[in-house]
């Protein structure tokens, strides 16, 4: 049986590149273009999230986290990959509060997949009240 992984991503190379390399380590990639698609996309079984932080340069990653918890799992381990690392700061509470693993771009393919590995590692919190 097959990690499954989604991946969250609006920049369509960039989303196709990240499933390429997971794919190419024996992982189930499955991309989702938008945060919109999520629920259309997200099979059930998925073990990890993989997401941006900003989607047309709004910070609605942590909703992307929020809303696949709701749906597939409640400790879904989630990786956020961003370049936007202003944002990462202003929302670094809320990051760490719902446990997702970070991962700053630009990263290397091992770094990527280190990063993987660690989050499917990490046990993840209880979730918090209204952050979930």
């Amino acid at each position: 049986m097959h990690t499954t992984i989604l991946v969250v991503e609006d920049d369509r190379a960039l989303r196709s590149v990240l499933c390429d390399i997971l794919e190419d380590e024996g992982f189930r990639a499955v991309a989702v273009p938008s945060p919109a698609a999520l629920a259309q996309t997200a099979p059930a079984d998925a073990d990890l999230l993989i997401t941006d932080l900003l989607f047309d340069f709004e910070p609605v990653g942590l909703d992307v986290i929020r809303a696949a918890r709701r749906t597939i799992r409640p400790d879904l381990p989630t990786l956020i990959c961003s370049g936007a690392r202003e944002q990462v700061e202003r929302y670094a509470i809320e990051i760490e509060l719902l446990g997702a693993q970070l991962l700053l771009k630009p990263f290397s393919v091992d770094e990527l997949l280190g990063a993987v590995n660690r989050a499917l590692d990490t046990p993840q919190p209880e979730p918090h009240g209204a952050l979930v």
